[in-house]
């Protein structure tokens, strides 16, 4: 059961707003943490493509690695972000629409270790402020109503 989501209708093709959210590389654009992604792996972008990603929380460089675990190109695809005990899983679903392109996502928190259950939903909230947001950021900046967050 996801711990956050959103849904966002895109008025742009399927096919272009799929390949933004695909690609790791657009996400300092619309996740406002996000200040760099790195791609580590040489292959398309598909199941088992990783990537370095660094945030900016409260001050703090952090660091973590995404690796790809499902990828149905303009369907779906799932990317799994681990840094310091804490897993997220962040799923994605497009859908062609008369307006565009409906984007479905859902954020799941998961937590190793007594310390990190104890709070799990500290986590949660911290991991929601950042990120509840981006699909409408990423809608924004697809639709050319801002440059870049």
């Amino acid at each position: 059961m996801a711990d956050f989501n959103a849904s966002v209708i895109i008025c742009e093709p399927i096919e272009e707003v799929f390949a933004y959210f695909a690609d790791m590389a657009n996400a300092p654009e619309y996740m406002n943490k996000v200040e760099s992604t790195e791609k580590k792996t040489d292959e398309p972008i598909g199941v088992g493509t990783k990537y370095t990603e660094v945030r900016n929380v409260r001050g703090n460089k952090v660091y973590a690695e995404i690796e790809y675990l499902s990828y149905e190109k303009n369907v779906r695809f799932t990317r799994r972000s681990s840094s310091n005990g804490l897993t997220i899983d962040y799923a994605y679903r497009f859908s062609e629409i008369p307006e565009g392109t409906q984007v479905e996502f859902a954020g799941t928190v998961h937590v190793k270790g007594l310390k990190m259950r104890l709070m799990r939903s500290f986590l949660v909230k911290m991991v929601k402020s950042e990120d509840s947001d981006h699909v409408q950021n990423a809608k924004e900046v697809l639709e050319g109503v801002v440059e870049s967050l």
